[in-house]
């Protein structure tokens, strides 16, 4: 259920057969999104493949954690250069 495809998601940890990051699903957790509320969000999602990113992100924290800050870290780069401008 969960895959990684090297130039899809940036090769990272991904819901198979979609574009979503593994990273992203675990983002919406920690926001306090409940599973069930999710759905709204990702509404391309099953509960099922929710909750299969879910235990991935809970079973490897360090790989979910990265991800994460360099999603962060990407943003705040790009905030950055648009007030530059």
């Amino acid at each position: 259920m969960i895959e990684r495809t090297p130039g899809i998601c940036g090769g990272r940890a991904r819901i198979a057969g979609t574009r979503v990051a593994v990273h992203r699903v675990a983002g919406y957790y920690r926001l306090g999104y409940s599973p069930e509320e999710m759905l709204t969000a990702l509404s391309s999602l099953s509960l099922q493949q929710i909750y299969a990113a879910l235990a991935h992100a809970l079973t490897n924290p360090e790989e979910t954690d990265a991800a994460l800050h360099e999603e962060e870290q990407a943003a705040t780069q790009c905030s950055a250069s648009h007030r530059a401008a």
